[in-house]
């Protein structure tokens, strides 16, 4: 373990200074890269060569636990981040250094460890054979928001955040509570109706998150490096396109099939 990631974990800030000690940018991008890395790696190439000539697994039992843990950990999050807000305000303008800082941090965690987690749903199309979810969209969109929050924790930790983290972890609620339901079998496929709503709730999501991130850094006494806001733009501009062009060919797809007769049938089919 490196000195100053050392001194993140074990002693965040200097009395003296009243700073924080973080990882170097270069830092944070290998050790980040490494993660990625391993995570497609994983994901397009090991687990699949393992698939190959195996049946698919089934997981029922698992994807409920994990859906349940899914909802449970982002309703925490919420929680955390809705009290943060009601503190702090929609648009912090603090700056909190030292002791302070060092509760911001502790807050950051639990959104690092959901991003990381998030990663499982790749796992288990890939052992379901579950091809056809393994798309750019959903792949894209898992290592961008690793990304995002190892460059938030290790690299720049803030409180300039906490709306992103209130809004996606909500998200999160909905979205998890919708595959949970549609991992319980056919029974369950009346309670999830709302499918599309899903994702037109994700694309409001976006465009609240890039109204915030613009926000914040215009109004912040101490904004984040221009650098760093430009790629959560970025990240966020590019998701609200993918999702868009997911939500125009998918609802396209079902105003046709209707349109011919068949009926749509609610699957577990993963929104992102």
């Amino acid at each position: 373990m490196e000195p100053q990631y050392e001194a993140i974990v074990e002693n965040l800030y200097d009395s003296k200074t009243d700073t924080i000690k973080t990882w170097s940018f270069l830092e944070t991008f290998s050790t980040v890269g490494s993660v990625i890395a391993l995570y497609l790696l994983l994901v397009l190439r090991l687990l699949p060569e393992f698939m190959r000539y195996r049946k698919p697994y089934s997981l029922n039992r698992v994807l409920r636990v994990y859906n349940a843990f899914q909802v449970l950990f982002s309703l925490y999050a919420v929680i955390l981040y809705t009290r943060y807000i009601f503190q702090h305000g929609i648009i912090t303008t603090r700056c909190p250094k030292g002791p302070q800082l060092e509760k911001v941090i502790e807050e950051i965690w639990p959104y690092f460890i959901a991003k990381h987690v998030d990663l499982l749903d790749t796992v288990f199309f890939v052992l379901r054979k579950k091809d056809n979810q393994v798309t750019f969209l959903h792949v894209y969109h898992h290592t961008a928001m690793v990304a995002w929050t190892w460059f938030h924790l290790m690299y720049h930790p803030t409180d300039h955040f906490n709306v992103v983290g209130l809004i996606n972890s909500f998200v999160h609620v909905i979205m998890y509570t919708y595959y949970g339901l549609a991992s319980m079998g056919p029974e369950y496929a009346k309670y999830i109706w709302w499918k599309k709503h899903v994702t037109k709730i994700q694309l409001i999501q976006f465009i609240l998150v890039v109204s915030n991130l613009y926000y914040q850094q215009a109004l912040s006494p101490c904004p984040i490096p221009p650098a760093f806001h430009y790629f959560c733009v970025f990240s966020i501009t590019s998701f609200f396109v993918l999702f868009m062009n997911f939500y125009l060919r998918s609802y396209s797809k079902m105003i046709s099939n209707n349109s011919d007769g068949v009926c749509t049938k609610s699957d577990d089919t993963k929104i992102a």
